[in-house]
């Protein structure tokens, strides 16, 4: 069994008219009391890296076997996230070099790290190719 948490962090914008630099940094601060100390930080952005279905199994069993007990996903802002978020990141993923909404991201992230236990496990879920 793997625990999953979906945070969601507010928009602070929502509060207070803000844009550009100004909210980026807002929403920085807001991520930041967020993060756990401990674990894995992946963030997503489009220039990160892209995987394949497999290729994603095979990172997460690699942190899985080096003994990484927390990974946390963070999918920043539309202005983009923070650099004291970015600067924290142990990865940068991609999801693609198509742009996506947040919702969408959370979906399309939750759906592969479900296909990667799958694959890591021999559950058959995903009909790609092997691993």
């Amino acid at each position: 069994m793997v625990a999953c948490e979906v945070v969601e962090a507010g928009d602070p914008a929502k509060r207070r008219p803000l844009s550009g630099t100004r909210l980026i940094e807002a929403e920085g601060e807001v991520l930041a009391r967020h993060l756990p100390e401990q674990g894995r930080l992946v963030v997503l952005d489009e220039h990160g890296t892209q995987y394949t279905s497999p290729g994603f199994a095979r990172w997460l069993e690699k942190e899985q076997n080096q003994g990484t007990r927390q990974i946390t996903f963070v999918v920043g802002g539309p202005e983009g996230l923070s650099p004291v978020i970015s600067g924290r990141a142990h990865i940068t993923l991609s999801l693609g070099m198509m742009t996506w909404t947040h919702e969408m991201c959370r979906v399309l992230l939750l759906e592969q790290v479900y296909r990667a236990l799958c694959i890591v496990r021999k559950v058959p879920y995903h009909k790609g190719g092997d691993r």
